[in-house]
This record gives structure tokens, C-alpha cells and sequence, in this order.
């Protein structure tokens, strides 16, 4: 493992970080991280648009989730520790962390630690947000709802059953998606698979959806007020994007600068606007 004060010696990154697919390499400069949890096919836009508009002259690297059957127990300091490890092996310094909804709680934590053994990186956030519980039990039920017509009704009832079995046996957000988990594996994959799709495909989704409500149960415990003090924001004008359900005023003293731009969220990471003031920021 490369230390952090290797850095300064020229240590050689490594090839292939582990815990990271890697947008953009490029021979010198620094490295960029960005936080989100990106999946094929969601209409949102993801940093795999924003990266091809950027201009920066660094390495760019997205944190990649464990693979599927590892989540379980996995706290936000360990997705975060797990991270941090492959920034420290690469040698690279540091130029900046990007955060993209959740994604922001994720790169706050790793710039406080990036911070300890160098410069304090640039954090810029996408409609950055706090992560709540009940966001993992409407996330599964968004699926549901997508799904329906693969339901009959004695189905539906059941699966809303065990939904909320699940939410009201007072797990903390872990042992939730946990248990929110056995239901993507009992309810959600049969239904996907009834829907028409393929039993492998189905179950890339299914695994997919599990890894997501680890990586955001796992963000629900983190406080990233300390290194969203450091951030600008680049907001969307969507509603219940981002920080829209807290007050303006205690909003706007979260950040060191917020930016606001007339697109929608789903849009925000492949407006061309946002990505030239991504680069300044990062310039």
C-alpha cells in the first residue's frame, strides 16, 4: 500500500483501483473522485455524462459498490474506509471530490479524511441531500409500483404487506436494507421475471436494487455537515430534488456556495452550463 506521504516521492498509481471504474485516465495531473451510485437504464443523469463535458486535465474515478452478497453489515465508514484505501494506494494527489445526490454525504466524509494527509480537495455537490430511512422502503416500493401490471392482487397485497412488515419492525436503516434485501430476492426478482425479462437479467436487477439500499442505508448514518461547510452546490430547479424539503435559509448555510440553475434534476449532470461550472471550480 502506498502511503500518503509516498505521494510526494512520485510513487506510481495503480492501474486498476479495485473499488473504482475509472472515466477518465490521462498521463499526469491529479485525481478526482466522484461519489454516486450509478446505475445503467435510471433517468437520472450520471457522472458518465458529466465527465465527457468536463475539460479538467486529471484522472477521474467513480466509487464503485461491493459486489453483490458483501453488503450486509457494511456501515458508511466502511463504504467509506473501502474508498479511502484505493485513494491511498493510487499515490495521486487529490484535486477534488464530486457528489451527486447521497453521493454528496459519501465525498463530504472522504474530503475530511483526504484532508488529514494533504490539501483540503475541492467538494462540489450535485443536489446534494441527507439520506433518510424511509427512503429505503420507497425506493422498493417505487419498483413495486413500476411493476404492478406483473401483480395480481393477491400479490400486490402481499408484497405491501411485507413491505411494511419490514419498515415498522423497527430496524435501524442497516438491518432495513437487510431485510428490504430478502424481499428483492422473494418478491421483487419472480416479479421482474414475470414482467418478461430474463432470469439473469432479473436478477442483475434485483442485486442491483439490494445494492443500492445498502449504500444509502449505509450514508443515512453519516454527517456530512462538517465538510458540506467547504462545498458548493450546483442546484437543479426540480422539486424534492436535492435539499428542497429544507427551509431556504438553513439551506443556503449548509454550503460555503450554492448555484441554482433552471433544469431539471434528471438533467443537471449533462447540462453543458453546469459541467463549464464544474470546471471552473475545479480549475
Amino acid at each position: 500500500m502506498v502511503l500518503p506521504e509516498d505521494v510526494a516521492k512520485g510513487q506510481k498509481p495503480m492501474a486498476k483501483p479495485d473499488a473504482f471504474n475509472v472515466l477518465r485516465t490521462i498521463e499526469g495531473g491529479d485525481l478526482i473522485v466522484v461519489a454516486d451510485f450509478a446505475a445503467t437504464g435510471r433517468p437520472a443523469a450520471s457522472f458518465h455524462d458529466l465527465v465527457p463535458l468536463l475539460k479538467a486535465p486529471h484522472h477521474i474515478w467513480e466509487t464503485a459498490p461491493v459486489r453483490w452478497g458483501q453488503e450486509a453489515g457494511l456501515s458508511g465508514v466502511d463504504q467509506a474506509e473501502r474508498w479511502l484505501d484505493g485513494v491511498r494506494s493510487s499515490g495521486l494527489r487529490v484535486r477534488a471530490l464530486l457528489g451527486f445526490c447521497g453521493g454528496g454525504v459519501y465525498a463530504a466524509i472522504m474530503a475530511d479524511a483526504i484532508a488529514r494527509w494533504q490539501d483540503r480537495p475541492h467538494l462540489v455537490l450535485f443536489d446534494p441531500g441527507f439520506a433518510k430511512r424511509q427512503m429505503l422502503v420507497e425506493h422498493l416500493e417505487s419498483f413495486f409500483r413500476r411493476l404492478s401490471a406483473a401483480f395480481t392482487p393477491e400479490q400486490s397485497a402481499q408484497a405491501h404487506a411485507a413491505l411494511r412488515a419490514a419498515d415498522e419492525g423497527g430496524a435501524e436503516p442497516l438491518g432495513l436494507a437487510d431485510r428490504l434485501g430478502v424481499l428483492c430476492q422473494q418478491i421483487l426478482l419472480p416479479a421482474i421475471i414475470r414482467a418478461g425479462y430474463s432470469p439473469a437479467a432479473s436478477g442483475e436487477t434485483a442485486n442491483l436494487v439490494n445494492g443500492y439500499l445498502h449504500w444509502l442505508a449505509g450514508a443515512i448514518s453519516l454527517d456530512p455537515s462538517a465538510g458540506w461547510g467547504f462545498a458548493t452546490a450546483l442546484n437543479s430547479a426540480s422539486p424534492n430534488a436535492g435539499l428542497e424539503d429544507t427551509p431556504p435559509a438553513e439551506r443556503a448555510s449548509l454550503f460555503a456556495k450554492s448555484i441554482d440553475f433552471d433544469v431539471a434534476h434528471r438533467d443537471l449532470l449533462r447540462t453543458p452550463a453546469v459541467a463549464q461550472t464544474a470546471d471552473d471550480l475545479l480549475s
